[in-house]
């Protein structure tokens, strides 16, 4: 849209201003004024996760029983919302300026209470014409509706907003909304209840789609993308009807023994360019897929990696890092974000190779760097030096599943949205000794292992994110320690002996140990987590009761899990879930035995070994 048909019209701008007050037509941005229709904050906001709209705020939106909001009658309510959205972007009066990615998100909810309040037989068309029942009413609309419960809380803080911002607006709420109360408490809630809490994508569903995503980066690559290139080569100086004549014939007469496809999906091949066109969409997905979930990254920094992101930085005598370089926009407060990197593994590597040999054309005729661009089939339709927006990925990711046959326990598709990723990268870091996904074990082993010295200074949400599912871990491990019965390690035999002695003599239950105990665990270990003890998981081997006085390892206030040594350390409570990894731990060993190595530090390194394995597994019968 052009500047001057963002503006209001000449013959109108007068109906804009209220009596007596002298309006400046101020700037609001790079691209807009006060009093235009549209406020553009593209060049305020260039995350590429945020499409157009998402940069804008539209005035002008329709209102109950037609016309629009800026039209004369409303000239008021526009004029005070205008006034209150300008002055928490730039003269905040209870905090900092909001950034423009945050003020859409403002303008929702001011959006809904203005409509909510035109919809009156009478319309309100002042905020100083808005009474207690008024808002009574607004209020319980907002409880009784589906609004989610995020939803809900930022309408009803949005009241309380425009009370605060009365005294800048020249048609402020003057009445107190809430009468006093806080937003949440009006809610019925705590307000940090109100904090979207992203699921994680269970088990069952995340198996089959990254094993299906490494499926088509691994063994379908290479012949998707050689077929790619040679369909685009015909293209070449040819008219769409010889392309597709071509292209076509092309796909049908490859002989397809050199990639091992058979008994696969694709082990026909693709036998047309439709085909071809949808199987390179799930290829780009699937590494979209193996990005997000291998590292963490929000949608917006995703989006940002471009061709060459990719680094790995080698040390002596230590496994290589995988770097992938891109680019922060939350919390930053400049336009462009802030460069940053997040390690990606051999994975990663892999998926951004193909995204990179995939897009190369693309990026070449669009003069981008970008590795989420369209591809080549959708570009000669849809050209775009801009990376892929939201709505696409999430159709993407719905296709996508879909094409795999993923359901929900209601038989339904399941929804997967990106940021699902992110908060499921965090579980699996915790817990990787768990995992399914042999491909990525040592890859999240890897991170947790390290993921203070990377991640605390780089991106603290993420590091947040893995420091509350280790929380959650650690009261899971108290709980599985104080009920076993059987108990190996240092630690274990002297934690057993501790609870037998204190069902002895009276002071604990007799059925601690069982169901019936739960609820005196649970008091238990919430006063042994106030008191700042913490149990750790040492990969698949025991856990760690940490205690910092007796801990062979130690890293300041935890211990260092890559150097534990669970057959003599103190804070060692090994329990009959980690009973395989040390029954497979004595099975080598007397394999190695068999062998009858010569060196005598070896021989008795293997029979040290061997005889700590055996009296742990002695411990757990």
């Amino acid at each position: 849209m052009s500047r001057s048909s963002n503006r209001l019209p000449a013959t109108a701008a007068w109906m804009a201003r209220p009596r007596g007050l002298r309006v400046d037509n101020r700037q609001v941005s790079l691209n807009s004024r006060f009093s235009d229709h549209i406020w553009d904050f593209s060049n305020e906001n260039r995350n590429p996760a945020a499409g157009g709209h998402d940069k804008r705020i539209f005035w002008s939106f329709k209102m109950p029983g037609g016309g629009l909001f800026t039209d004369a009658q409303f000239r008021s309510l526009l004029m005070a919302s205008k006034q209150f959205i300008y002055a928490v972007r730039w003269h905040p009066v209870d905090g900092p300026a909001l950034a423009p990615a945050t003020l859409r998100n403002l303008f929702k909810p001011l959006k809904r209470f203005i409509v909510y309040l035109t919809s009156y037989s009478n319309p309100i068309l002042r905020f100083k014409d808005v009474l207690p029942h008024h808002c009574e009413d607004y209020i319980q609309n907002l409880m009784s509706s589906d609004t989610s419960r995020a939803g809900r809380y930022r309408s009803i803080q949005l009241m309380q907003k425009l009370h605060q911002y009365r005294g800048v607006m020249t048609d402020g709420l003057t009445i107190d909304p809430l009468l006093g109360e806080a937003a949440a408490k009006v809610a019925g809630k705590d307000p940090r209840s109100f904090g979207s809490k992203t699921e994680i994508i269970p088990e069952e569903i995340l198996g089959p789609l990254v094993r299906a995503s490494l499926q088509y980066v691994e063994q379908y690559a290479p012949y998707l993308l050689e077929m790619s290139e040679r369909v685009e080569a015909f293209g070449i100086h040819r008219g769409s009807a010889q392309v597709q004549h071509l292209g076509t014939r092309c796909l049908r007469q490859q002989t397809l023994e050199t990639y091992q496809l058979a008994g696969t999906r694709l082990e026909k091949g693709v036998r047309s360019l439709r085909q071809l066109s949808t199987e390179l969409s799930y290829l780009q997905t699937a590494c979209f897929v193996l990005i997000a979930f291998a590292t963490g990254m929000r949608l917006s920094e995703l989006l940002s990696m471009r061709e060459g992101c990719c680094q790995t930085e080698t040390h002596p005598e230590q496994p290589s890092l995988v770097w992938l370089h891109s680019r922060v926009f939350k919390m930053q407060g400049v336009p462009d974000g802030r460069e940053a990197k997040w390690l990606g593994g051999p994975v990663c590597a892999k998926a951004v190779q193909v995204l990179e040999r995939l897009g190369s054309n693309v990026r070449r005729h669009a003069r981008t760097p970008y590795l989420w661009l369209p591809i080549p089939s959708t570009y000669g339709r849809y050209r775009t030096s801009a990376p892929l927006l939201q709505p696409t990925i999430l159709r993407r990711l719905r296709l996508y599943v879909t094409m795999l046959g993923l359901k929900n326990s209601r038989g339904q598709t399941y929804h997967i949205h990106p940021h699902m990723f992110r908060r499921t990268f965090a579980r699996y870091v915790v817990r990787y000794d768990t995992t399914n996904l042999l491909a990525l074990k040592e890859h999240f082993k890897h991170i947790s292992l390290s993921m203070t010295d990377y991640y605390v200074g780089n991106d603290l949400e993420l590091w947040m994110l893995m420091e509350e599912e280790t929380d959650r871990v650690s009261i899971e491990s108290f709980d599985k320690a104080l009920r076993a019965d059987q108990l190996a390690g240092p630690g274990g035999v002297r934690l057993r002996k501790k609870v037998d002695l204190a069902i002895a003599e009276g002071r604990l239950e007799k059925d601690f140990r069982g169901e019936a105990g739960g609820h005196l665990r649970k008091k238990m270990i919430k006063d042994l987590v106030e008191a700042g003890q913490r149990i750790y998981p040492c990969a698949s081997s025991n856990y760690c009761w940490f205690h910092v006085e007796s801990a062979l390892c130690t890293d300041g206030d935890r211990p260092v899990l890559k150097h534990c040594n669970p057959g003599a350390c103190s804070n060692s409570i090994i329990t009959l879930e980690h009973k395989p990894y040390w029954t497979k731990v004595r099975n080598d060993c007397e394999v190695l035995m068999e062998d009858r190595p010569q060196g005598m530090p070896y021989q008795k390194a293997i029979r040290d070994i061997h005889a700590v394995s055996g009296a742990i597994l002695r411990s757990l019968r």
